[in-house]
């Protein structure tokens, strides 16, 4: 009889009527690295698009002002170069992040609404701001200088350091401080060389962030 009913718990666990724990354990392990695939916001190839793009992007913007004597700022064809190119990653930042939150609303499609209508009117204020300073007279070094290549570097990083401590989202905290450090580099690196300073810490800081999801991926 204790054979018959070795055999009819074998015979069970065979047919699939009762999963072991460790293939169940291991299963659950792996639907989840999955998921975690599928819905990841900010994939390393992402970053390392973004890269090559703030680089070259600001680097041109940098290669177009080398030399000014005074200082003029940027060609219309160098920040045509620039503002496209970042247009273009936020396109494709923008599809990625739809793929990814797809059939996901409630609370957290109001919250995307809100950071999206927040980030709006941070960049409307940053453009009036830049009127306001060439209306009142200051330099051609600052209005298209000083402020264009490292104050929206520093609204950004306000941004982030503010959701990263209300949301205890440390890599939030830490990518604005970064943003905090590029900001304040290139403004005391001066007109010119503010372009190229911020081109490199951006280049850099998404090298950096894309080597740590490499990481995580493969733990």
């Amino acid at each position: 009889m204790n054979q018959d009913h070795e055999s009819s718990e074998s015979t069970t666990a065979d047919d699939g009527g009762i999963l072991d724990p460790r293939e169940a354990a291991a299963l659950l392990a792996k639907t989840t690295s999955q998921a975690k695939r599928q819905f990841d916001v900010w994939p390393p190839y992402l970053l390392f698009i973004g890269a090559v793009i703030f680089f070259g992007a600001f680097g041109t913007a940098w290669w177009s002002v080398r030399g000014q004597h005074p200082y003029t700022g940027p060609s219309g064809g160098a920040l045509a170069t620039m503002y496209g190119g970042i247009l273009l990653w936020i396109i494709a930042v923008s599809a990625v992040l739809r793929r990814a939150n797809s059939g996901v609303g409630g609370q957290s499609a109001k919250q995307r609404k809100a950071y999206r209508s927040g980030w709006i009117v941070v960049v409307v204020a940053y453009s009036t701001f830049q009127g306001a300073l060439y209306h009142a007279g200051a330099s051609h070094a600052i209005v298209y200088g000083i402020y264009p290549a490292s104050v929206p570097w520093l609204f950004a990083g306000t941004v982030f350091v503010t959701i990263g401590a209300i949301r205890e989202d440390l890599p939030a905290l830490i990518l604005g401080i970064v943003l905090f450090v590029i900001g304040l580099s290139s403004a005391f690196a001066g007109p010119v060389a503010a372009w190229l300073v911020t081109g490199i810490g951006l280049a850099a800081a998404f090298v950096s962030f894309a080597a740590v999801r490499i990481v995580q991926r493969r733990s």
